[in-house]
């Protein structure tokens, strides 16, 4: 009955978010009548399946069927995240758009982490091993470096497709294969998680703009915002940003380095390291390496992180995460 319900509740997720792309393909049509049917058909409904994928995640049903499916042998293991590549033939195909190069790179990047964790699978993630922290370092270098660039070709050349890719590779191989609990993978937010999230963000701004400006790493730009443009923005840091990052460096990386610490301030330490970690990312970023990032990536990650302690969920580091971001962007 688990098992069926969670098919039920996967399969009606993913119709309901075809119908809003319907929906959106219409308002789309009417902005731009003369522009082909099929690229913006194909683009919405390859996009309803990820984002499907993206939220089915969340269901602890799905995840255990998942599980379930992974533990029985190891070609069930490896076919199920091998559908994650039905919305990218849905796609590339009607656009014209399907390349060998990137039929490849989406392939190895969604693979390689599963196959990394496969030896695990029949073990409880009570403790992380070099295998774990490997397949982090899959799941985030191609993405920071830009090597699934060409893949997807979203209006706009808005990064849609590699967040999502990120939690969807992500969350299978940690959370079905690799039985990882406590990542508090979640999307919608509770009282509490609002409330922790912003709680740590007025914990930021206090000490984040003096080393802000201390840095020289931001300057006040007063203009004004109305409340739609900054909660449009928020939301899209929020799926996009948020969610997929503070899921590696908080649901995964600081959740396994809890459970691999063996001290009375294992929470305390494993807050401290991968909050580094965090800030270590954010070097790529121009001029290279730029180390103001990095320093302010680094003290952002430790609210961040800090949310996550709090509540165990996803939600409340994402909503401070978010904040932090919307508010950099339109102010700093």
């Amino acid at each position: 009955m688990t098992e069926r319900l969670a098919k039920k509740k996967l399969a009606w997720a993913i119709i309901g978010l075809v119908l809003l792309a319907g929906i959106a393909e219409i308002a789309m049509r009417l902005e731009t009548p003369a522009a082909p049917v099929a690229p913006f058909f194909a683009f919405f409904l390859s996009l309803s399946l990820s984002l499907g994928a993206f939220v089915s995640l969340t269901d602890s049903r799905v995840v255990r069927w998942m599980r379930r499916a992974a533990t029985q042998s190891i070609w069930k293991a490896l076919i199920l995240p091998l559908l994650l590549l039905i919305p990218y033939f849905t796609y590339a195909v009607p656009a014209n758009r399907l390349t060998e190069s990137g039929f490849l790179k989406l392939l190895a990047y969604i693979l390689a982490p599963t196959l990394l964790l496969l030896p695990d699978r029949l073990r409880t993630a009570s403790r992380a091993g070099w295998r774990d922290f490997v397949a982090m370092a899959v799941l985030a270098v191609p993405v920071a470096s830009g090597w699934l660039g060409g893949i997807w070709h979203a209006p706009g050349g808005v990064p849609l497709f590699r967040p999502l890719y990120s939690v969807c590779a992500g969350g299978y191989a940690f959370l079905a294969v690799r039985n990882l609990q406590d990542a508090g993978y979640r999307l919608i937010p509770r009282g509490k998680d609002l409330a922790a999230g912003a709680a740590n963000f007025a914990g930021f701004v206090i000490v984040g703009i003096p080393a802000g400006y201390a840095l020289r790493f931001i300057r006040f730009h007063a203009h004004g915002v109305s409340p739609l443009s900054f909660a449009v923005q928020f939301v899209g840091i929020y799926v996009m940003i948020a969610i997929p990052e503070e899921f590696l460096f908080r649901g995964i990386l600081q959740n396994f380095l809890e459970k691999s610490i063996h001290h009375e301030r294992k929470g305390a330490y494993a807050l401290i390291i991968a909050s580094v970690i965090f800030g270590l990312s954010h070097l790529h970023h121009p001029p290279v390496p730029n180390w103001r990032y990095g320093i302010m990536a680094a003290l952002a990650g430790l609210f961040y992180g800090n949310a996550y302690r709090d509540r165990r969920r996803l939600p409340a580091c994402a909503f401070t995460h978010a904040l932090v971001d919307a508010t950099w962007h339109f102010w700093f």
